[in-house]
């Protein structure tokens, strides 16, 4: 059965795509790059990150200083942007039912925090912010470490295809949810062990593992 749930955080507990959007055509301009169409987002939102990165034709020095530009610039939305619909009362029931509850995300810690104590969310036993684009299976696999729990006891919630390749680094089950950055399509091609289009299925999901 799984006694710890970790979560990810921008586009599986907070609505913050059309943010970070924002954020990052604020970020292109500034560089003197184009601002980025709707239709260029959702195309690249159909890619992996690796591809995504490639057509941008951004070096990557520029990618990653802009990146730590962009969640400095969060702080600012940090405290205003939603929950997705539902996910605040399945984090409290799956709370009250005595689930170990944890965060990880890109994200910063101090953005996280202001994010959920605005939104009455302090729920979370543990709260890692993970380095780069591409290293959140070691702090995942730190966290496991730091909790009381085998692997096959932890489930890893997230949206994005980056979260599967991290969770099947770590040998953890990963749910993926389809209401955040990434394509149902991104999604099947890495094989999580669930996909969900609602909140609340998350809560049937763990309370049938056994």
């Amino acid at each position: 059965m799984i006694k710890q749930i970790i979560f990810d955080l921008d586009g599986t507990l907070v609505d913050s795509l059309d943010t970070f959007i924002k954020i990052g055509n604020q970020m292109v301009e500034k560089h003197g790059y184009q601002q980025l169409s709707e239709d260029k987002i959702k195309e690249l939102l159909r890619l992996p990150m690796k591809e995504r990165i490639e057509s941008l034709n951004i070096p990557i020095y520029k990618l990653l200083k802009m990146g730590v530009e962009a969640l400095k610039m969060f702080s600012e939305y940090a405290a205003y942007v939603k929950p997705i619909s539902g996910i605040k009362e399945v984090v409290q029931y799956l709370h009250i039912m005595g689930y170990g509850l944890n965060i990880v995300s890109s994200n910063t810690s101090h953005n996280i925090d202001t994010f959920l104590k605005a939104n009455e969310l302090c729920f979370f036993n543990n709260i890692q912010s993970s380095k780069g684009l591409f290293g959140k299976h070691i702090t995942i696999s730190k966290l496991i470490s730091k909790l009381d729990a085998e692997k096959d006891e932890v489930i890893y919630i997230g949206d994005e295809q980056r979260d599967v390749e991290a969770c099947k680094k770590v040998g953890i089950q990963v749910i993926s949810v389809l209401w955040g950055f990434d394509s149902l399509e991104l999604i099947q091609q890495k094989s999580p062990e669930f996909i969900v289009s609602d909140p609340q299925e998350i809560v049937e999901i763990i309370n049938a593992i056994k």
